[in-house]
């Protein structure tokens, strides 16, 4: 089944929501979706990094884990370059 493409704003504000709701991740912040080459999983974006306390940042990553796994399967960004 194709994915949707949505814009990086709506991806980003979809990451931001679910980690709001997170526990002890008020402090830890994702920097905008980027764009990508399509990767062997198939998706053409990422996160490219994180702001806040390198533990934090590890734990909401783990806990975004699934989160993530599942906008990747169905959602692309336009594409770019």
């Amino acid at each position: 089944m194709p994915k949707a493409t949505i814009s990086k704003r709506v991806l980003d504000t979809l990451i931001r929501a679910k980690l709001a709701r997170l526990d002890n991740c008020a402090n830890t912040e994702p920097l905008p979706v980027a764009w990508r080459r399509r990767d062997s999983g198939g998706c053409n974006w990422e996160i490219p990094g994180w702001t806040g306390d390198s533990y934090n940042v590890d734990n909401c990553r783990r806990q975004l884990r699934d989160y993530l796994r599942f906008l990747s399967e169905q959602f692309d960004v336009p594409e770019e370059g």
